[in-house]
């Protein structure tokens, strides 16, 4: 039933859903804990039950924001800001282990789910490993360009999350309110020479996303 509902559409109340399904309230409320626990509905108090938003999940089989909102049946847009070449600064150098000064390209975009910006990221690759980058079309995923035009398969990305309040021009595209917590996520993809061939810097929006991880223990 949820699923042919809009975002925000309020749902049938619990009495008469109880009436409908022929279960018993607690019956009924239980699996509506289930749901809320999923993020698939919402409580407002003293209003009821609504469908909630989609969100998207990080998986582990997406190395690309783009695979990942393809993954969670969203089909992405994206808007080029700019895509240059540059000096390598201390930052971006230590995350490449490449020397400062050293080219590399810096790619600047927005993702979007219809109108609706969901990520900011800008992209460094170290030129020497993808000359042309820049010629390539920039709004596929980076890993699966990388691996089709330049033989670089990405075989892992490490990620570093944080909760930060970003600066005015992310949360400007992100359609954010001064002041607003994103989630920022320092990206590295390794090829098959133990590599790092690309550090990617995102701000997500904190509404939009869960965060899933699975821990195996030997």
């Amino acid at each position: 039933m949820i699923s042919s509902m809009k975002p925000h559409d309020r749902l049938t109340p619990e009495r008469q859903l109880a009436e409908e399904w022929a279960v018993s309230r607690m019956t009924l409320r239980r699996a509506l804990e289930v749901l809320q626990f999923q993020g698939k509905i919402y409580t407002v108090p003293s209003s009821g039950l609504f469908v909630a938003e989609p969100k998207v999940v990080r998986t582990s089989d997406a190395t690309s924001l783009s695979e990942v909102m393809r993954h969670s049946g969203i089909h992405p847009r994206s808007k080029i800001h700019l895509a240059d070449k540059i000096p390598a600064g201390e930052i971006v150098a230590k995350e490449l282990k490449i020397k400062v000064g050293d080219p590399v390209y810096r790619i600047e975009q927005t993702f979007f789910d219809d109108d609706l910006p969901l990520v900011t990221e800008t992209s460094y690759v170290i030129v020497a490993l993808a000359q042309g980058l820049l010629e390539h079309d920039l709004t596929q995923s980076l890993s699966l360009m990388l691996k089709e035009n330049f033989e670089k398969p990405i075989l892992r990305v490490r990620y570093r999350v944080s909760a930060v309040v970003p600066d005015l021009r992310v949360l400007k595209r992100l359609s954010l309110e001064e002041g607003s917590a994103t989630l920022e996520f320092c990206a590295q993809g390794v090829t098959t020479e133990d590599r790092t061939i690309f550090y990617v810097e995102s701000y997500k929006r904190g509404d939009k996303y869960d965060l899933t991880y699975e821990v195996e223990l030997e």
